[in-house]
């Protein structure tokens, strides 16, 4: 009789704890954040922005990077007298407007080992102007961050 008062017992301490472990079930949920409202246009931002549809901003940064033309004048001024300009803000004026910034962003991310700290500044400040220069209404400006080593 007393084994199966305890194997009562166990049964029923089972039993409370199955319930009990049940009742505390621990739902998890994962959000992704889409800064750039990449999910809006007609292709993701992913798609527009892979260098190689931006060639030419990779061009005209390795040309402010390494100091290329003239070093008198302000900065928008050499940055508009580079050879690939112009053909930078065509291949920007391609890309949706909610996307430009994180283009330019990766673009200027994939080329900073190049240079040196002070042709990294010179990029860095022309690729935050890039889309006014260009005459683009909307980005205006672009808020890009360098790492500084």
């Amino acid at each position: 009789m007393a084994n199966f008062a305890t194997l009562a017992a166990i049964f029923a301490a089972l039993l409370v704890m199955s319930h009990a472990a049940s009742a505390y079930r621990t739902t998890i949920t994962t959000v992704e954040i889409d800064e750039d409202n990449e999910g809006h246009g007609s292709r993701s931002c992913h798609e527009q922005v892979q260098t190689e549809s931006l060639e030419q901003c990779e061009e005209l940064f390795l040309d402010i990077g390494r100091g290329s033309g003239r070093s008198i004048g302000s900065e928008r001024e050499r940055l508009m007298e580079s050879q690939h300009f112009r053909p930078c803000c065509q291949q920007l004026r391609q890309v949706e407007q909610q996307c430009r910034c994180r283009g330019i962003r990766q673009v200027v991310n994939e080329e900073q080992s190049e240079f040196r700290r002070e042709g990294l500044h010179r990029v860095v400040r022309s690729a935050r102007d890039l889309p006014s220069a260009c005459g683009l209404s909307s980005p205006h400006h672009c808020q890009i961050k360098a790492i500084w080593f």
